[in-house]
C-alpha cells in the first residue's frame, strides 16, 4: 500500500462493515483495515507537516518582501525629495534635468581633483 496516498474517506470508515465469525469479527480483517487507517493518518500527518513548513516559508518570504518594499518606499521618498528642486513648470522631472545634474556633478568632481572650488566658479 502506498503510504503517501490517502486511501479512505471518513465515509469509508463510517460505513465499513466487518464480517462476523463465530468469535466476533475476523481479527485479520480488522488488523488489515486498521493498517490502512494508520497509513492514511501517516500520509495526512506528513501532508500537514509539509503544508505547515510551506506556509511558514511563504510567510517568511512575504515578511521579507514587505521589508524590501518599505525600504524601497523610503528610498523613493528620499529621491523624490532630492529631485523636487529640478522640476519643470509642469511639475515633472525630466531626463534632461537629471542628465544635466549628473554632468554638473562630474564636472565639479573633476574641478575638485584639480584643486579648484566649484562654489567659486
Amino acid at each position: 500500500m502506498d503510504e503517501d496516498k490517502i486511501n479512505l474517506t471518513s465515509a469509508d470508515i463510517l460505513q465499513k462493515i466487518f464480517t462476523p465469525n463465530v468469535k466476533g469479527y475476523d481479527p485479520d480483517e480488522v488488523d488489515d483495515y486498521l493498517d490502512v487507517i494508520i497509513n492514511d493518518y501517516r500520509s495526512y500527518e506528513k501532508f500537514a507537516q509539509e503544508t505547515k513548513r510551506y506556509i511558514e516559508s511563504l510567510e517568511t518570504q512575504l515578511r521579507e518582501a514587505k521589508e524590501r518594499y518599505n525600504a524601497l518606499e523610503i528610498e523613493y521618498t528620499k529621491a523624490n525629495n532630492r529631485l523636487s528642486g529640478i522640476k519643470q513648470g509642469s511639475g515633472n522631472v525630466t531626463p534632461e534635468n537629471i542628465n544635466l545634474l549628473n554632468r554638473i556633478s562630474a564636472l565639479e568632481a573633476a574641478l575638485c581633483k584639480l584643486g579648484g572650488d566649484p562654489r567659486k566658479v
